[in-house]
């Protein structure tokens, strides 16, 4: 099961918002931009044991307009199936919505109601079977009215919130982690064959838990407890009109004990050092946030599929090899299970994945989102994964980007922006160079897919394009085809190529003298210490790269 669509309208800082949601999908943004408001809408509708008006306030509506309603549509695929009366057909449903307004023609005008419908693929709520069928009698269908409980927990929603309480992801909560493992496993457990001794017999294993929770429910029974018991029956029959002298035969009322899923609700997760155990409940929070993602972890071993999983910022309390492992599991679950979650590390992005990242930003009207929507094919998918670098994967969180061939240009920018006082990284600035002239066309075309403002530098004779000069022609107009207007797009080239360009502005002299001075450093290292040398003019070419960055 996974969520193929989702539409809110007026919810906290979502204005309006209608967008297709892959099987794996990250939420990139900076803060407040409403990353957490649109997993926040999900789980009020889809995660609480039974949503009523009171889940929402009008803290919840946007702006806090007292006027405007709150909307949350959801569109699942595969759909439904849902029949309100045993052996009828089933109606097929395929979205469900949520609608936080007013009542318009009741003696409860202006209050506050929660309208929860179902519709079919054609938008229209379906019907069902009313009554049970009779001879002789015309079958009676009736629209579905509300959502029906079934069909809400027939969607596994499991949610991990930036506040890692392992109590939250224990099998005593209704929507865990946990409680959906250990639901299969009761499943497995009461449905096998296997036989197990007991007292000399082989029996059932299930059956023999029965026998078991017997024997422990008949040492519970103390003589406090029986009283307990008695009185409670003894009370519920005089209220109901019996005497409990001579009619408890009728009516009985008794404590029943665990079954088999009853007992692992009731587990909880200790910890055990040397002699000293603890509940895992009490530990600090980076303990509780490991355990919280082994459990995480041992979802994806044990392939559970259908489940649709919402995570704020899984990189927390994690250092870099781990964010790059959890994002490897990530990726396993997502093959069974929808994943959604927000993040701010680019170890959670993948640019061959770029169709995964939706970009959320805010502006005047509130939260708005941005997907990119350039077509993603095996070829060009495995043509970027040869470039795979997790740096590449920052441009995703760019405010402005700048794509650049290689180390050269991004070891020498960053030195001449210091000289202009101008600090790159606080301005959100991403330097990205993409391991070739090649491969700028594939970086641009994604970065501005995705609306983010972004400079293309290039030199006019690569060796990328040796003796293709024709071909290079033909490349370069193409990056010169990408620059717009209103510069939000804007490209560059060094004639020939970087050190040519550099060469040229500080004079032939100058540059040989700096070549000496350097001459046992790499290329790239070289240009990097040049751009230091405060004597020496910044390049106009240069200053102006820099300047529309920081503008």
């Amino acid at each position: 099961m996974r969520i193929k669509k989702l539409k809110i309208q007026n919810f906290r800082s979502i204005e309006n918002l209608d967008i297709e949601l892959p099987q794996i999908c990250s939420f990139v943004g900076p803060n407040n931009s409403g990353k957490s408001n649109i997993l926040l809408a999900l789980k009020k509708v889809l995660y609480p044991d039974w949503v009523t008006v009171s889940s929402f306030s009008e803290e919840d509506v946007y702006k806090h307009c007292s006027d405007k309603d709150i909307k949350i549509e959801i569109s699942i695929d595969p759909c439904i199936n849902y029949k309100k009366i045993k052996d009828s057909d089933d109606a097929e449903i395929t979205s469900l919505s949520f609608e936080y307004c007013r009542y318009k023609a009741t003696d409860k005008i202006g209050q506050r109601r929660l309208e929860q419908k179902c519709f079919d693929a054609n938008g229209k709520i379906p019907s069902v079977l009313a009554n049970r069928p009779k001879k002789g009698f015309q079958n009676k269908y009736e629209p579905i009215i509300g959502i029906p409980a079934e069909v809400r927990e027939s969607i596994p929603l499991i949610y991990i919130g930036t506040n890692r309480s392992i109590k939250e992801q224990l099998p005593s909560s209704r929507y865990s982690l946990l409680r959906e493992l250990l639901t299969d496993i009761d499943r497995n457990f009461n449905s096998s064959d296997k036989l197990i001794d007991y007292d000399g017999k082989e029996i059932k294993q299930s059956d023999c838990f029965k026998l078991l929770i017997d024997k422990a429910m008949n040492l519970l029974r103390t003589e406090d407890f029986v009283k307990l018991e008695e009185a409670i029956k003894n009370n519920a029959l005089n209220q109901l009109g019996f005497d409990p002298t001579t009619d408890s035969d009728k009516l009985d009322f008794f404590f029943s004990p665990f079954s088999t899923m009853d007992f692992y609700r009731s587990l909880d997760l200790c910890v055990k050092e040397g002699d000293f155990v603890i509940r895992a409940s009490e530990l600090g929070e980076g303990i509780q946030n490991a355990l919280v993602l082994a459990i995480l972890q041992a979802f994806e071993e044990r392939k559970k599929q259908g489940a649709i999983l919402l995570i704020e910022e899984p990189e927390m309390f994690l250092h870099p090899q781990m964010q790059r492992s959890l994002y490897k599991t990530f990726r396993e679950i997502g093959k069974n299970n929808q994943i959604l979650y927000t993040t701010h590390s680019p170890h959670f992005v993948s640019v061959p994945n770029y169709d995964e990242v939706i970009l959320v930003r805010k502006n005047h009207t509130g939260t708005s989102l941005t997907k990119s929507n350039l077509s993603i094919d095996a070829k060009r998918r495995e043509k970027i994964i040869k470039e795979l670098d997790s740096e590449r994967n920052e441009m995703f969180f760019a405010k402005k980007l700048l794509l650049v061939e290689g180390d050269t240009e991004k070891l020498a920018f960053p030195e001449y922006a210091k000289r202009l006082k101008i600090d790159l990284d606080k301005a959100g600035i991403t330097i990205v160079e993409v391991g070739g002239k090649r491969n700028l066309d594939e970086f641009a075309k994604i970065a501005i897919s995705f609306n983010i403002p972004t400079g293309i530098v290039y030199d006019t004779d690569s060796s990328d394009f040796k003796n293709k000069r024709a071909d290079e022609i033909k490349f370069n107009q193409n990056l010169d085809s990408y620059a717009k207007e209103d510069g939000s797009v804007k490209v560059w080239y060094f004639q020939k190529n970087y050190e040519d360009h550099l060469r040229e502005t500080i004079g032939e002299t100058n540059y040989q003298t700096l070549c000496q001075k350097y001459e046992n450093t790499a290329k790239p290292t070289r240009a990097r210490l040049i751009a230091t040398e405060t004597e020496y003019a910044i390049p106009p070419r240069i200053s102006e790269i820099i300047n529309w960055l920081y503008l």
